[in-house]
């Protein structure tokens, strides 16, 4: 298990499938609460959090939703700002090929939810991308939001409403023909299911149709803007990964408490509270994570009671980690350990 698990993602992101969710009668600022997640999310005063509180929502909208083809229709509401600055770093290009060979450098002002990769389809182009986060359930709606969002952002991008690639290439299992029929009408081209990859396979000359908007002033502008950002991301990353590996090696013999970590970091209390809050999260959402993901790895790797390991965790009851385990993962202590156990 990597000590930066899931990185971090820009709430830019966040937002299109807040907005989607309302079609389903489920207001933003309510998903936000039920998620422990500020709702300064909505106008931007938070500007990115960590990858697993955006896994943890999807996770929430998709359950609350129960729609198969929510992350799917969560593409509708795809909007330049849906890419934070990188969203408008692309309205300037000249093409939609300058815009493909700028996104695996800078996707990740974004987030760290997947990886972008070009790659050669025969005579036409493959733009595939691979899911980083480790939820199954919620994998195959971020792949379909991620790639039914880039058609329809290039459909804007060229003036071409009617635009569609020649054909889009899912991993997931083929759906019944009604949910197999809106796939078809919303991407207008032939869909491959069980694929190797996910990917939207495009015509090489498609690429080099002009942009309605091309400013390469413009765009050199945001790209040092971007860069920066780049850094700054970086930087703020450092301190959640020294406060993650701090919590982990505290965890081992008790539940961690913030003077002692901000100790081992030589920093007072108020400076990691600070840094963390800089960094898009806090102290009290990290300790969760490292609960969570420490439960986990003690139930599937080790036979430890589950009594001891609520003790160990800090659970005063072991009905109250009861509780909160399944409301991580959607099981029972017990009964996860039978699915998931590997000792």
């Amino acid at each position: 298990m990597t000590e930066d698990r899931l990185g971090s993602a820009s709430t830019a992101a966040l937002r299109q499938y807040l907005r989607a969710a309302q079609d389903y009668g489920i207001e933003a600022e309510d998903a936000l609460v039920q998620n422990d997640l500020p709702v300064g999310i909505l106008d931007n005063s938070i500007t990115r959090v960590t990858g697993t509180e955006f896994q943890r929502l999807i996770r929430w909208l998709v359950d609350a939703c129960n729609d198969p083809l929510f992350g799917l229709k969560s593409g509708t509401y795809v909007q330049p700002g849906s890419y934070s600055i990188f969203g408008y770093m692309i309205m300037n290009c000249r093409s939609a090929r300058e815009a493909l060979h700028m996104t695996p450098m800078y996707e990740s002002i974004v987030g760290d939810m997947g990886v972008t990769k070009l790659e050669k389809a025969g005579p036409r182009l493959a733009v595939c991308w691979t899911c980083q986060y480790d939820d199954p359930v919620i994998i195959p709606h971020m792949i379909d939001n991620v790639l039914y969002s880039w058609t329809q952002f290039a459909r804007y991008l060229a003036d071409l409403p009617e635009g569609k690639p020649y054909c889009v290439q899912l991993e997931r299992d083929q759906p019944n023909s009604e949910e197999l029929a809106v796939y078809q009408d919303m991407f207008g081209c032939d869909i491959e299911f069980n694929a190797k990859r996910s990917a939207l396979i495009v015509d090489e000359e498609v690429l080099d149709i002009p942009l309605r908007q091309p400013d390469p002033g413009l765009l050199q502008s945001l790209t040092q803007q971007a860069e920066s950002m780049m850094d700054e991301i970086k930087q703020k990353k450092t301190i959640i990964l020294q406060v993650r590996a701090v919590l982990r090696r505290l965890m081992e013999h008790e539940l961690p408490r913030k003077e002692k970590v901000a100790e081992a970091l030589d920093m007072t209390e108020r400076t990691l509270q600070r840094r963390l809050q800089e960094a898009g999260t806090g102290y009290q959402n990290l300790l969760d994570d490292i609960r969570r993901e420490t439960a986990i790895e003690w139930l599937t790797t080790t036979h430890v009671a589950i009594n001891e390991i609520a003790s160990n965790l800090g659970f005063s009851e072991v009905r109250s980690f009861h509780r909160r385990f399944k409301s991580w993962t959607g099981h029972a202590p017990g009964e996860y350990r039978t699915l998931h156990s590997k000792s």
